[in-house]
């Protein structure tokens, strides 16, 4: 038995017990040596020792060797004990004084939303630390008891340590997770649950943690809806959305790092994701967001203005087309009246002359159509979103219009759904006959926006300028992104002919 004042190998006196478990404790102790306060984690082999045990603890040590980080326990040492009452294996590592969050939580501290967003961002440093390494280290145990803080002073939540890598797993990839479970109950995703734990877990526990701290409240405590914790808290509605996706339940909303995550935790416009890698290099639409307004705008030469052009163009080209043809026709008159001898000579040079001629004309009028079409004045169109109107803009003369099309708050948009568009060259009935009349039918790309009784569409109605897949996708993710709306994808039915009747008699 291992008491007060024990020591082990000749160099370490216990001074005092921390914590124990089954088959596992955790000492105070001196260093003889060095005279310097050091912890010693103890694992012995008895009741209720499993393999597992020695495997867990064996990977805290080799993990604990590897890093070297400020705000990370120092791995000191490592050796077996011989004794025949306690048999087994102890780690020691430097000693940190200060105390944990759980401690200052049960003395009744609090913390602002300052305070647990600057822990946040030293936290997620911390895990990009510990996820870039080779292979990535998961902490997987990531709760108020194994964060301390220390040296507080002014408005600096002080120093943060990420303490007890006794759950620690390392692997290089999701498939290779091992399936033993640990970590605490409230605080881990459901994955951690299935033995399969990545990167984004450590994300998870840490959203658990920063609303243990905001709410005062256990997070097993909380309710919960389709898996997901709700929580009531004094906080700007961007980071109450920022830990919603912290501690999304599925993978796939979750951020994808801690880098991400701490990327959207301080960036300007309040972006969870950089969707700039979505965007088409030559795209004429121009996206602006900040954390309160979203607004896509893009210019159209004026509609009106157009019509008129093609209109005057289509009268022009057809007056030079009969011009063309009375020309040809004027030249043959006068060749078979007036030279009827060298007719055959003639006609061919005259016919190629007059369409010579006719064609230089409407290539050089396309020409000053198109010139005056770049002329025309050009319209701004889009949408603009905030937190209380959705609306669609028009600038016209630089003279601002706005029309007003819906006053729900933003977070009151219901449905955000983009159509990719496709083409069928042919449509089957129910039977598998071809549809006559179905041999080509095409659906172009949208994206719809829905809101009460409101639809907005990307293209609108009245406009002319038509939007690709890929602009598309990149203003769906933006929209998604903003509005914290998840972005359906769709496939309406196409309409097609319909099928050959026999007027009832068959």
């Amino acid at each position: 038995m291992i008491v007060t004042d024990t020591v082990l190998t000749d160099r370490y006196q216990i001074e005092e017990l921390l914590s124990q478990k089954a088959g596992r404790r955790t000492f105070l102790a001196k260093d003889l040596q060095s005279q310097v306060p050091v912890i010693i984690k103890l694992l012995r082999f008895g009741d209720g020792f499993e393999w597992d045990d020695l495997k867990l603890f064996e990977r805290e040590a080799a993990t604990l060797k590897n890093l070297d980080h400020p705000e990370i326990p120092k791995y000191l040492d490592y050796f077996e004990i011989d004794e025949i009452d306690t048999p087994g294996f102890a780690l020691v590592q430097s000693y940190i004084e200060a105390p944990s969050l759980a401690t200052l939580i049960a003395r009744g501290r609090k913390f602002s939303e300052a305070e647990i967003f600057e822990l946040a961002d030293r936290l997620l440093d911390l895990l990009t630390y510990l996820h870039q390494q080779h292979p990535p280290v998961i902490h997987r145990d990531i709760k108020p008891s194994n964060i301390l803080l220390g040296n507080r002073s002014g408005n600096s939540i002080g120093d943060v340590y990420l303490v007890d890598f006794g759950s620690v797993q390392t692997v290089a990839k999701k498939e290779e997770g091992t399936i033993t479970i640990v970590g605490s109950y409230g605080y881990i995703p459901l994955e951690q649950f299935g033995g399969q734990t990545i990167t984004a877990s450590d994300l998870y526990s840490l959203g658990m943690t920063l609303i243990h701290l905001l709410t005062g409240m256990h997070p097993a405590e909380l309710p919960q809806v389709d898996g997901r914790v709700k929580f009531n808290a004094e906080i700007s509605k961007r980071f109450e959305r920022w830990l919603e996706k912290m501690t999304h339940p599925h993978l796939d909303k979750r951020f994808d790092s801690a880098r991400v995550a701490q990327l959207a935790l301080k960036s300007e416009d309040g972006s969870y994701g950089n969707f700039d890698r979505l965007k088409p290099a030559h795209t004429q639409i121009r996206l602006y967001r900040d954390r309160n307004q979203l607004k896509i705008t893009w210019q159209e030469a004026n509609g009106v203005v157009i019509s008129v052009l093609n209109f005057i163009g289509f009268i022009i080209g057809t007056l030079l087309f009969f011009v063309t043809i009375l020309t040809i026709f004027m030249s043959l008159y006068i060749l078979i009246t007036t030279l009827p001898g060298i007719f055959s000579l003639m006609v061919v040079p005259a016919f190629f002359c007059s369409f010579l001629l006719s064609a230089v004309l409407i290539i050089k009028w396309n020409s000053w159509l198109e010139q005056i079409r770049k002329m025309t004045p050009k319209e701004s169109y889009g949408l603009v979103i905030n937190n209380h109107y959705v609306y669609n803009s028009r600038n016209h003369r630089n003279e601002y219009k706005s029309v007003k099309l819906s006053q729900h708050l933003r977070s009151q948009i219901e449905i955000l759904a983009y159509n990719p568009g496709y083409t069928f060259n042919q449509c089957l009935d129910t039977n598998g006959k071809l549809i006559q009349g179905s041999n080509t039918i095409t659906i172009p790309p949208k994206l719809y926006l829905y809101c009460g009784n409101f639809e907005y569409s990307f293209p609108a109605h009245f406009s002319s300028t038509k939007f690709s897949q890929a602009e598309l996708w990149w203003l769906g993710q933006e929209l998604s992104d903003f509005l914290n709306l998840e972005l359906q994808v769709i496939y309406p039915t196409p309409k097609v002919p319909p099928a050959p009747s026999c007027g009832g008699g068959c």
